[in-house]
């Protein structure tokens, strides 16, 4: 009874049940954070994950139908939360020498848009399209390295490049690429029996457009239509497959492959799905896409001054472009 009334001992008794309590609060918040925090981490990992899959599958897959003669290298990938970035370097092959071409990034997630950077600048993944006026200065990577046009069979250009006729200026120990444009389309057997047996063909440029549709850029000032151009291509914009593969050794039914890869970006939820689409509808056709569909526009060749001499004759060339030059050794 006497303990009852103790008021001192009753402060003791209570003071003590509030640490217990307190401590015992904090425990239990520690472990629900430590779970919670866990589960997290775990949720977050998998969703990046998922995510960093499907933006890997939809960018491997715009490599294997588009970028002429260039392969993606190294990559780096650095998760964040609900998203990350995948660091990557893309590559050419001249004439078994690697080049290396770019040092790019790909972001991705939920948060984000999945959004190409070069050089530390986005750019529009089907942008790279200039006119006849832009062939006046030579346009350059961000390697300072020649970058090659493509021009269409169907349209009259009024000036064009002709950069074979540069080979006797070049230094008899360099090689190069070069990007042909055809007089016509040709189907790749007839392709690959024309070009010189002692030149290096590594890629074949598809035809993916409708020749009867308007393929003029138009020029405008104030909102206002004020004239249009021909349209020269880029090497980024235009779509075709490698005759080689990653290892640069030569490609195993590279035309199926490219084939497979607009099948399978069709399908592919993504930003670039309805492209696939329409490069299905417009390289097949109504019954669908095969390589029997396949119409070839032009090459990428590689080789030195001495090789690609022989190419300066030939009446189906109607174009070329000298991309990449770079020492034997």
């Amino acid at each position: 009874m006497d303990n009852l009334f103790n008021t001192d001992q009753m402060k003791k008794t209570m003071k003590k049940a509030q640490r217990r309590a307190t401590w015992k609060t904090i425990f239990i918040t520690l472990c629900v954070l430590i779970v919670t925090l866990s589960a997290g981490k775990i949720a977050n990992d998998a969703i990046t994950r998922f995510l960093q899959g499907h933006a890997q599958d939809s960018f491997y897959t715009l490599h294997q139908v588009k970028g002429a003669n260039e392969f993606i290298g190294s990559t780096l990938n650095y998760p964040g939360i609900l998203g990350g970035e995948m660091h990557y370097k893309t590559m050419k092959y001249i004439e078994g020498k690697v080049v290396l071409t770019g040092d790019d990034a790909l972001g991705y997630g939920f948060l984000r848009n999945e959004v190409l950077y070069e050089g530390g600048i986005s750019y529009l993944t089907f942008g790279g399209w200039y006119n006849e006026e832009d062939l006046n200065s030579q346009h350059y990577n961000e390697f300072g390295q020649r970058e090659m046009l493509f021009f269409y069979p169907f349209i009259d250009y009024q000036k064009m490049r002709n950069d074979l006729a540069l080979l006797p200026e070049m230094d008899d120990h360099k090689i190069m690429e070069v990007a042909l444009s055809f007089d016509k389309g040709y189907s790749m057997q007839e392709a690959l029996a024309k070009l010189p047996k002692d030149v290096n063909t590594t890629w074949l440029w598809v035809k993916d457009v409708n020749e009867a549709d308007d393929h003029t850029g138009k020029i405008e000032e104030n909102g206002e239509v004020v004239g249009s151009y021909n349209v020269i291509l880029s090497e980024q914009v235009v779509y075709g497959f490698s005759l080689l593969n990653a290892n640069g050794e030569v490609a195993e039914n590279p035309a199926e492959q490219f084939v497979r890869a607009i099948s399978s970006g069709t399908r592919q939820k993504s930003s670039l799905q309805d492209e696939y689409k329409r490069l299905e509808k417009e390289i097949g056709g109504a019954d669908g896409l095969s390589v029997n569909d396949l119409v070839i526009y032009g090459a990428v060749v590689t080789g030195n001054k001495k090789t690609l001499t022989s190419l300066q004759s030939l009446d189906f060339i109607k174009a070329s472009s000298i991309g990449v030059i770079t020492d034997k050794y």
